[in-house]
C-alpha cells in the first residue's frame, strides 16, 4: 500500500569535458492526492521537447495524485536572443519614404515604430540541448521518481497501521452490538407492552385472553404477530453480518500491493451505510452511543483513506 503524498529531488553537476559538458541540473518531484493521476510539468524552454518521456517515466510509478515535476537548468535564462533584422526594416523604412514622396507628405519615422513591426526583431532560440544531456536528464527524472515513491512507500505503510487500527476498534464496537442487540429486543418488546397496556386501560380493553362487557379482549396471537414484526423492523442482524464482512474485504484490500485507494473509499463508503442503517434502528441509549463512536472510527478510515493510491 502506498500514500499519494511524496518528495523527492536530485541534482546533477557539471560533468564531461568541455565539449560534452552537461550544465547542471536540479530536478524535484511532488505528489499529493487526487482522484486521477495529473501530471504538470514545470520546465526549460529548451527541455520542452522532453515532456512526453518524462511523462512516460512517471506513469511507470505513479498511478493516481497530482504529480508536479520541476526541472531547473543552469544557464536557461539566457537560452535566446533578440535579432535585429536590419534589411527587413531597411524595406520598411524606404517604403514609408516613398509613401511620403507620393502623397506629398512628411515622413518622419521613429526607430520605435520601427521596432513594432512584426520581425524587425526576432527572437532566436538557442538549440543547446545534446543527446547526452537528454539521456542524464531523463535518468536523474526516473532516479527522483524512485525517490518520491520510496518515501509515498514509508508513508503507506504507517497508513496502513492507522487504518488497521481503526478496523480492529470498529470489530471491537461490532462485537457489542452484537452484546446490545438481545438487550435492545427486550427493550424493544417491555416498551410495546406497556404502550399497549396503557391503550387496553384507556379505551378499556380486556388483557390478552380475557374480556370485558361488550365482548372487547386482545387476541394472544395477534399480539404476539405483531411483537415479532415490531422486532423484525429492528432487528440489526443483517447489517451486523454485512459490517464484519466489509471489515473482512477491507483488511484483504490493504495486504494488497497494488493500488487499491478507489477500493478502499467504495468500502469505507458501505460501512457508513451500515452504521447508519444500525443507527436508524437503535432505540436504547446505549446501542446509540456505541453507533456514534462506530460513525467516527469509519469517518476517520475515509479521511486518511483519501490518501491512498
Amino acid at each position: 500500500m502506498k500514500s499519494m503524498t511524496g518528495f523527492g529531488r536530485s541534482s546533477l553537476r557539471n560533468s564531461g569535458d568541455a565539449a560534452t559538458r552537461i550544465p547542471e541540473l536540479d530536478i524535484s518531484i511532488r505528489a499529493v492526492n487526487g482522484r486521477y493521476l495529473e501530471m504538470r510539468f514545470h520546465l526549460p524552454r529548451e527541455y520542452a521537447g522532453l515532456e512526453s518521456d518524462f511523462k512516460g517515466i512517471l506513469q511507470k510509478t505513479f498511478t493516481r495524485g497530482t504529480i508536479d515535476i520541476y526541472v531547473n537548468r543552469a544557464g536557461s535564462t539566457r537560452s535566446a536572443e533578440v535579432v535585429p533584422n536590419s534589411q527587413l526594416a531597411g524595406e520598411y523604412l524606404a517604403a514609408y519614404q516613398k509613401l511620403g514622396q507620393d502623397l506629398k507628405l512628411e515622413a518622419t519615422a521613429r526607430l520605435e515604430w520601427l521596432a513594432r513591426i512584426p520581425e524587425v526583431l526576432a527572437v532566436r532560440e538557442h538549440s543547446e540541448l545534446t543527446e547526452e544531456e537528454a539521456t542524464a536528464a531523463k535518468a536523474l527524472v526516473h532516479q527522483v521518481a524512485q525517490a518520491c515513491d520510496s518515501e509515498r512507500i514509508r508513508e503507506g505503510k504507517a497508513l496502513k497501521l492507522e487504518l488497521e487500527r481503526h478496523l480492529t476498534a470498529l470489530e471491537d464496537l461490532s462485537k457489542q452490538f452484537e452484546i446490545l442487540k438481545t438487550e435492545a429486543n427486550s427493550e424493544l418488546e417491555k416498551r410495546f407492552r406497556d404502550r399497549l397496556a396503557q391503550a387496553m386501560q384507556k379505551f378499556g380493553v380486556g388483557a390478552p385472553g380475557g374480556g370485558l362487557g361488550g365482548g372487547l379482549a386482545v387476541d394472544e396471537q395477534r399480539l404476539a404477530q405483531e411483537i415479532v414484526m415490531q422486532l423484525d423492523r429492528a432487528d440489526v442482524s443483517e447489517e451486523l453480518q454485512r459490517l464484519k464482512e466489509h471489515i473482512k474485504a477491507y483488511r484483504d484490500l490493504l495486504n494488497k500491493s497494488e493500488p487499491q485507494g478507489k477500493k478502499l473509499d467504495f468500502y469505507a463508503q458501505e460501512l457508513l451505510r451500515e452504521v447508519n442503517t444500525i443507527g436508524s434502528k437503535s432505540h436504547i441509549a446505549k446501542l446509540t452511543s456505541l453507533v456514534v463512536e462506530a460513525k467516527t472510527l469509519v469517518e476517520r478510515i475515509r479521511e486518511q483513506v483519501q490518501n491512498a493510491e
